[in-house]
């Protein structure tokens, strides 16, 4: 889930129109997409971000597969002059819903690439200068995060992507589900989110079908909030993204409904994660990852409390009694 990570579960979020899901763009830098371009990334908490410009204003955008589209802070909408038109309501995964705007940005710009007239939601959740780049910029460029160099390449070439571990992924939903390994039972239906710090969350309908159980970290102190708005939090669970890769554990909390719809959100940013490449065009995430036996952001993120993320993991993050 996100701790805004600015945006986590914001999911499905619905559009104007099918035409309002089509970026068109502008110049021959995307019909020749051919070179691969690369450029440094930052950090935001876990999460890789890249520079972009939303009609000529510099942001740092979080690459984010588990937002269904590209997100602006109130703030950014302001700097760039864009123009907010009708609301929708933004499922955030603590259990509330926030309003948003739509709107349309003229140009968003990367790394001399650009599209035109991209569908964007201005996000209650978001605050200051910040961006999640969602489903509208992956699937215009093909991306691959090299996080241990902190490095970032937009249509990278098909040899680098062949040495990483490939799975396939529904994007139908304008979020990559895949099918992985939760201590032991391969469950269908999960997201795998690059937006998100701390960890992940599970429907606890599925709780039973494990092969081994989930188990409370000894000390855990849930926040009277979790409890209120459905989180049972403080258990890890070993992760398997496909057959034959290392495992990853990672804290999890189980929802009494199921997260966004899916049966589960899994972050993608783990100490273990080397190098994540979202190639859409081709339904596939590929990753390159080692085993390890330490448990994923077991402190909570860095935040600027800035999202429904932040507020999620305020909720499941409690210190030892």
């Amino acid at each position: 889930m996100k701790s805004t990570t600015l945006g986590a579960f914001i999911l499905g979020l619905a559009l104007v129109g099918a035409a309002a899901l089509l970026a068109h763009t502008t110049g021959s830098a995307l019909a020749s997409a051919s070179t691969a371009t690369t450029l440094a990334s930052g950090w935001n908490a876990t999460r890789t971000t890249v520079p972009v410009t939303v009609d000529g204003v510099r942001v740092p955008c979080v690459l984010d597969t588990g937002s269904s589209a590209v997100l602006v802070s109130p703030a950014v909408a302001q700097s760039a002059r864009l123009v907010a038109s009708s609301g929708t309501f933004e499922l955030a995964p603590d259990g509330r819903t926030y309003l948003d705007q739509h709107t349309r940005i003229p140009r968003l710009g990367v790394a001399g690439h650009a599209l035109s007239d991209v569908p964007a939601l201005i996000s209650a959740t978001l605050k200051g200068n910040s961006a999640l780049c969602g489903y509208d910029f992956f699937a215009h460029f093909p991306t691959l995060i090299d996080r241990d160099r902190q490095l970032v390449t937009l249509f990278p070439a098909s040899s680098a992507l062949n040495r990483l571990r490939c799975l396939p992924i529904d994007i139908s939903p304008r979020v990559p589900l895949a099918t992985v390994e939760i201590n032991g039972t391969w469950i269908s239906h999960i997201v795998l989110d690059s937006g998100m710090a701390g960890g992940g969350a599970l429907w606890d309908g599925l709780r039973s079908q494990l092969r081994q159980p989930l188990v409370s970290s000894a000390g855990y102190e849930a926040r009277p909030s979790a409890v209120e708005d459905g989180f049972a939090c403080g258990a890890s669970a070993s992760v398997r993204f496909s057959q034959g890769a290392p495992s990853a554990s990672m804290p999890i909390c189980t929802e009494q409904q199921r997260p966004d719809g899916y049966n589960g959100i899994i972050e993608t940013n783990l100490p273990t994660m080397h190098a994540m490449a979202v190639d859409y065009p081709h339904h596939r995430i590929c990753l390159s990852l080692t085993g390890s036996t330490l448990v994923a952001a077991q402190s909570r993120p860095s935040s600027n409390g800035s999202s429904a993320w932040a507020r999620f993991n305020q909720s499941r993050y409690a210190p030892p009694r």
